[in-house]
């Protein structure tokens, strides 16, 4: 993973301008997820197409994406049962749950959430924290000076700027808090704005990583 970002990070310092998104953050996620999964990098381009059009695609183009990760997933599970490697497929083949071998429903299940979280998930919280970095110059300047509290910042990084939004289907009518919701209506429990609440900080500023001793 170092040596993915340094790779990422000389190229972005050696231009004058870059589109974090675009340059850092999925690359170096895409490069990151190849490499754990034993895969070289000249499929990065097709990784990132494939996600995109599942996540954020349309009707035609989600089907098509969702059939050509499952195939991927399938195929790349198949060959690491031929031929194993030190790599996260080959652990997810040979893995056991209660004392039995993990079905090849359970890989695939397993192959598709790490990508999809591997990739669109990482490089969102990526460019939020970048983001947040690049307006508070001073909260820079204050890990830089003090690096062990790097791995705290992370953490309320992650807090502040939950990428994840939970989303439930209602089962039955139900009014809840004064809000109607029918059977069949899809609710979004947004974490990122429960941290935006009084009872929370909404932002992960220096006096909130410097309140705390220790990461988690």
């Amino acid at each position: 993973m170092d040596v993915q970002e340094t790779t990422a990070s000389d190229l972005i310092a050696r231009s004058t301008r870059c589109d974090v998104m675009k340059d850092f953050a999925l690359p170096f996620t895409v490069k990151v997820y190849l490499g754990s999964m034993g895969l070289s990098n000249s499929g990065s381009d097709q990784l990132i197409g494939w996600v995109s059009d599942l996540l954020h695609g349309n009707d035609v183009k989600r089907t098509e994406a969702a059939q050509s990760i499952v195939s991927f997933i399938d195929e790349l599970a198949a060959s690491r049962r031929k031929q194993s490697a030190a790599d996260f497929t080959t652990y997810i083949v040979q893995a056991q749950v209660q004392g039995r071998c993990v079905t090849d429903e359970e890989v695939r299940g397993i192959g598709v959430l790490f990508l999809i979280t591997g990739l669109d998930t990482v490089a969102a919280a990526l460019g939020f924290d970048l983001a947040y970095l690049a307006r508070n110059p001073e909260d820079q300047e204050s890990l830089r000076r003090e690096p062990t509290r790097i791995a705290i910042a992370v953490e309320e990084f992650l807090r502040a700027y939950s990428t994840v939004q939970i989303i439930r289907v209602a089962t039955k009518d139900v009014d809840f808090e004064g809000v109607s919701m029918r059977k069949g209506d899809f609710v979004s429990c947004a974490t990122m704005m429960l941290t935006a609440t009084p009872q929370n900080s909404c932002a992960p500023t220096q006096s909130t990583w410097r309140d705390r001793t220790t990461a988690t």
